[in-house]
């Protein structure tokens, strides 16, 4: 069985066009229609570092605010380290 994902857009008239030859002329088809909400897409607002994830999540990650890059990779290398020992 083939499958096939497009992204299209339906006409003022209601058609959809396939933007290429897939060989489905005269032939049954199982179409899914899947709105695209573009509001839903994160936008930069929505992006948030690692600094302000946890800054937002300070109760649970407390002591963590100021940590800098380096040593949050030193903490993920000794607790995989202890982890896999």
């Amino acid at each position: 069985m083939d499958v096939y994902k497009l992204n299209t857009r339906v006409s003022k008239s209601g058609t959809i066009t396939l933007p290429y030859d897939l060989n489905l002329h005269d032939k049954e088809v199982k179409l899914i229609i899947l709105p695209l909400n573009k509001q839903k897409m994160k936008t930069e607002k929505n992006v948030q570092n690692a600094n302000d994830f946890i800054k937002k999540w300070s109760g649970a990650f407390k002591g963590m605010e100021n940590v800098t890059d380096e040593e949050l990779d030193n903490m993920k290398y000794e607790y995989l380290k202890e982890k896999y020992k």
